[in-house]
């Protein structure tokens, strides 16, 4: 089919509008996810920001922060920010699909009143509605603006790189925790007799959190240096692991230990450390201890140093 388009606030980026994105995948060619202004809507995120938050959402292993917008996420999405009407971008685009995915009734009749706005704007331009299941129903802007950054939230619905960026934090710290969840999806295959995706996620969550509030201030010199650890990373592994991951299904245990190892070398530059903990990959480990359900530790303390000491010595 041809293609559609797929706008909104996107203020931020959540799994339903994923899950949006994904059945709208199976019915189209191409779709265009447009982050678009909505006036009646203050905004957290700037338009373009979000456009980058939306393909690192989609496609974690290129640097969306050293491109410009549109971008072409993989073969079938287009990422940008449009400030103008969406009418006039599916015209101007050769667009006559609309997608919009709803929750309620009260979408409904939002959409319902949006439609016919469209059509006197462009009236080849159709609505397509996807209806959101029932476990993410919960999951709007509203509630992850609402949940994010507080203690003891174990899924906010929205990436890290988004939670950092709506926190004022630092965003490649998000950047490392969304490649060390991805790169983590087939550790399940191996060993989930005390594991699940979700008690990842949640521990992952839960030692973000924790170091927000610890760790509020990172300088700008090492917010650089991690930058530029995180960019050689994906240029050297980004690529081979989108098809390792997503094609062979494998799970490198290396290259997780190094995003945790440039992870610790980040936090213990600014780091105030309680008494006997002396190293980041230490401090990381005495926060993440009994995370989420489960008593597997997120990571191997000797692996990761190793990872460590070959990181300090490049």
């Amino acid at each position: 089919m041809q293609s559609s388009v797929y706008a909104g606030s996107f203020d931020p980026w959540t799994q339903g509008h994923q899950f949006v994105l994904e059945t709208a995948l199976e019915v189209f060619e191409t779709v265009h996810v447009v982050s678009a202004v909505n006036p009646a809507k203050q905004s957290l995120l700037k338009p373009e920001v979000r456009a980058r938050v939306i393909a690192h959402s989609i496609d974690p292993f290129l640097d969306w922060w050293a491109l410009d917008p549109p971008f072409r996420v993989g073969e079938k999405v287009i990422v940008t920010s449009q400030e103008g009407l969406i009418a006039d971008y599916a015209k101007e685009n050769n667009i006559t699909h609309l997608v919009r995915g709803l929750r309620s009734t009260s979408d409904f009749e939002a959409e319902f009143n949006l439609y016919f706005s469209n059509q006197a704007i462009n009236p080849k331009l159709q609505t397509w509605a996807i209806l959101c299941p029932n476990h993410l129903l919960h999951c709007s802007s509203t509630y992850v603006k609402t949940v994010v950054g507080k203690p003891h939230v174990r899924s906010v619905g929205a990436k890290f790189i988004a939670q950092s960026l709506m926190l004022n934090w630092v965003r490649v710290i998000g950047q490392i925790f969304d490649l060390i969840e991805t790169c983590s999806i087939h550790r399940f295959d191996i060993d989930s007799s005390n594991l699940t995706e979700t008690d990842l996620n949640e521990s992952l969550q839960l030692l973000f959190t924790a170091l927000s509030y610890r760790i509020l201030r990172i300088s700008r010199s090492v917010m650089v240096k991690t930058s530029k650890y995180v960019d050689q990373f994906l240029k050297h592994h980004g690529s081979r692991l989108r098809e390792e991951i997503r094609n062979q299904k494998t799970y490198p245990r290396n290259e997780i230990n190094t995003l945790w190892a440039i992870l610790a070398h980040c936090i213990e530059q600014d780091a105030i450390f309680p008494d006997g903990v002396e190293s980041g990959v230490t401090y990381l480990l005495s926060l993440a201890k009994n995370l989420g359900k489960t008593t597997i530790k997120l990571f191997n303390e000797d692996e990761v140093n190793e990872a460590y000491e070959n990181l300090k010595n490049k």
